[in-house]
């Protein structure tokens, strides 16, 4: 019976049950904020969205998650990151843990990305061009985005 129950423990959790990092990364001289446009194949569309990916390493904590998520995703890297946010398993919500990046850099051999979904575009924006994509609905407007408003304000 232990062992049945040591089994499911190191099974990866279902998509729908995995915690989540988000990373900022950020320019900490221009005050700019770094996103990317992302195809996502289940709902066949462009999203502006953040760096971000499940936790599903058992072995691994969320800060490793996150570095790795950087890496993989729009291959850089970082020298400092610092633990923004993290939210409670609420209401049917996975847990979110936000993270800062700041001053990446562009890795030389950079990790592959393991997703199917792919980067379409990708730029670095301020509070102001951040905002206005918020009032377009380019961005939704959620947990994730008023973590990001909490980034750019702890540059003022």
């Amino acid at each position: 019976m232990l062992e049945v129950i040591q089994a499911k423990l190191k099974e990866k959790p279902s998509r729908k049950d995995l915690e989540v990092v988000i990373v900022y990364p950020f320019n900490t001289e221009t005050k700019e904020i770094f996103l990317i446009q992302e195809y996502i194949h289940s709902y066949a569309r462009k999203f502006w969205k953040f760096v971000s990916g499940g936790v599903d390493k058992v072995d691994k904590d969320i800060l490793t998650h996150a570095i790795e998520e950087l890496a993989e995703e729009v291959a850089m890297e970082s020298d400092v990151f610092l633990h923004l946010y993290s939210s409670e398993r609420v209401f049917g919500n996975r847990p979110m843990h936000y993270f800062i990046a700041e001053n990446p850099v562009i890795m030389e051999n950079p990790p592959e990305n393991p997703d199917e979904d792919y980067i379409t575009d990708s730029k670095w924006v301020n509070e102001e061009e951040f905002q206005k994509m918020l009032d377009a609905k380019e961005l939704q407007w959620d947990q994730g985005t008023m973590c990001a408003l909490q980034a750019f304000r702890r540059y003022h």
